[in-house]
């Protein structure tokens, strides 16, 4: 099965890699902002800082693991909602 950028759609294949498991394009993934070594380094530091203050602030790491899990949670709740539109239209339809 051929695997198509899941921003633009590109379906050629030489050019397509799977990042975190998303086909992703060499068009696509500049444009994804993702973050060089030095700045996540840096957001450490940041988050390291904060927590001399206030120990019992989240690490960076809890915090990206925190907010993955809010994402995920939100989307499982609005695609259930949309499967439910879905399925809904299929009767109604009828």
């Amino acid at each position: 099965m051929h695997s198509s950028c899941f921003s633009c759609g590109s379906t050629i294949q030489s050019q397509i890699k799977t990042l975190y498991g998303y086909d992703v394009c060499s068009s696509c993934e500049p444009t994804l902002g993702l973050y060089k070594d030095d700045t996540i380094r840096k957001h450490i530091a940041s988050y390291e800082k904060k927590r001399e203050g206030v120990p019992e602030n989240p690490t960076y790491v809890q915090e990206v693991d925190y907010r993955l899990g809010a994402m995920e949670k939100t989307y499982i709740l609005k695609r259930l909602k949309l499967l439910h539109i879905q399925n809904r239209l299929k009767v109604i339809e009828k």
